[in-house]
């Protein structure tokens, strides 16, 4: 019986450390093996981030697996992939869906599944919209991601996502190629209240 009650605790332990570290997560549920800038944007746990990084530097997949973990370890919340176009927001939903049926642990987790939605049996969910005001409008989410932000209309994450975001205290994360300074994501960029990578 001892020994039974160790074996508990030290699961408890495991699954507190995988819940609480999305870089350990990332490796150890999702086979992902991240680099050291990897592991800071994983690890920080800001309201507000902003990634501008150029093409081909691995941003899609950390801002995918930092989506999964938060999905997964924060049940009964709504996680939104936005960007300009429904094809661009496509492509970092299909990285996260890459992530969630790559491995054998959160297949059998998933609940429904449609061609821009993956909900969990603990309520959570991820969903990929384009960035039109109608379509965002009535939603709450508790994370919401922005590809492609220098492409996305200011007045979109202003008076759309910033009040959705207000009602659970969640977080936004913007991430672009660069692409000129009159954008709500230069402003971001150069704002000293977001956590920035480049």
């Amino acid at each position: 019986m001892g020994r039974g009650l160790e074996l508990e605790e030290g699961l408890e332990e495991k699954l507190r450390r995988l819940r609480d570290d999305p870089v350990l997560f990332a490796e150890a549920v999702l086979g992902f093996k991240s680099f050291p800038y990897q592991e800071r944007l994983l690890r920080d746990p800001s309201k507000r981030i902003v990634s501008c990084m150029g093409r081909q530097t691995g941003k899609t997949s950390t801002i995918a697996v930092k989506a999964v973990h938060f999905a997964a370890t924060h049940p009964g919340t709504t996680t939104l992939i936005v960007a300009p176009s429904r094809r661009q927001s496509m492509i970092m939903f299909d990285r996260i869906l890459s992530f969630i049926y790559g491995n054998e642990f959160l297949p059998p987790c998933v609940v429904r599944r449609t061609r821009t939605l993956v909900e969990f049996d603990q309520g959570s969910r991820i969903i990929a919209l384009p960035c039109s005001r109608n379509l965002l409008r009535g939603f709450t989410a508790s994370l919401v991601i922005v590809d492609e932000a220098a492409f996305v209309p200011e007045d979109v994450i202003t008076q759309v996502i910033f009040p959705m975001l207000a009602t659970t205290g969640g977080a936004m994360i913007m991430l672009s190629t660069p692409w000129g300074r009159d954008n709500v994501f230069y402003r971001a960029f150069v704002n000293p209240d977001y956590s920035v990578y480049n």
